[in-house]
């Protein structure tokens, strides 16, 4: 999935997004891969859902994983319902009960969004991705 990266200062943090997606396995709503040099600490997420999932319930898990691009986690979002409402989904009021809040995202490493019950077909919008980069 396409990305763009800016920032205005380095003590800012850097910005990720693109296209939410449907494809209804792990990772299938977006897959980002840390290609900083170093660790980087993930301290917002944020889903502008601009069209919801067609599906009566379809939640999505959002989360760290240092498996693949394809592997379920929710420790950033958990169960966030986006057949409900187009609106902004984020770490903080949808954290579920498996969400901390910030991580720490190591070189090579993945945040990842599947859908984790009903179907997200017909979901659109886009994700957002903050970090700052850890000190080496």
């Amino acid at each position: 999935m396409g990305y763009f990266s800016e920032t205005t200062h380095a003590e800012d943090g850097h910005w990720i997004s693109g296209n939410l997606g449907t494809t209804r396995t792990g990772g299938g709503v977006f897959s980002w891969q840390n290609a900083e040099d170093t660790s980087v600490i993930v301290d917002g997420i944020f889903l502008d859902v601009t069209t919801v999932a067609t599906s009566s319930v379809c939640t999505i898990d959002v989360g760290y994983t240092a498996t693949s691009a394809t592997t379920f986690s929710d420790t950033m979002i958990d169960g966030a319902n986006v057949s409900t409402a187009a609106r902004n989904y984020n770490h903080i009021k949808d954290a579920g009960t498996n969400g901390v809040g910030a991580v720490k995202v190591v070189k090579g490493k993945w945040i990842t969004a599947s859908q984790k019950t009903g179907d997200v077909t017909g979901l659109a919008g886009d994700y957002y991705i903050h970090y700052r980069k850890v000190r080496p």
